[in-house]
C-alpha cells in the first residue's frame, strides 16, 4: 500500500473508531457530542481526500466547484 493511499485512509478509520464509539460505547449528552464530531470529522475526511495534493495542480486548477467566499480557503 502505498503512502499516499495510508495517508487518506488514516482519517477515515480514526472517523470510523470515533463512530463506534460513539454509538456503542457511550452514552446520553457524551454519544451526541460524539456522533456530531463524526460528522464533521466525515466531512473534513471527504475533503481531505479529494484535495488535489501537488502544488503545481492546485495552483493551476479551475476553482469553479469552491467558487465565491468559500473557494479561497483550499
Amino acid at each position: 500500500m502505498s503512502a499516499q493511499r495510508l495517508r487518506g485512509l488514516i482519517p477515515f478509520a480514526l472517523v470510523g473508531v470515533l463512530f463506534i464509539l460513539s454509538l456503542f460505547v457511550l452514552h446520553g449528552a457524551a454519544a451526541g457530542v460524539a456522533a456530531f464530531a463524526v460528522f464533521l470529522g466525515f466531512i473534513a475526511a471527504c475533503i481531505d481526500a479529494l484535495r488535489r495534493k501537488d502544488a503545481d495542480v492546485r495552483r493551476d486548477a479551475d476553482r469553479s466547484g469552491l467558487a465565491g467566499w468559500f473557494g479561497g480557503w483550499f
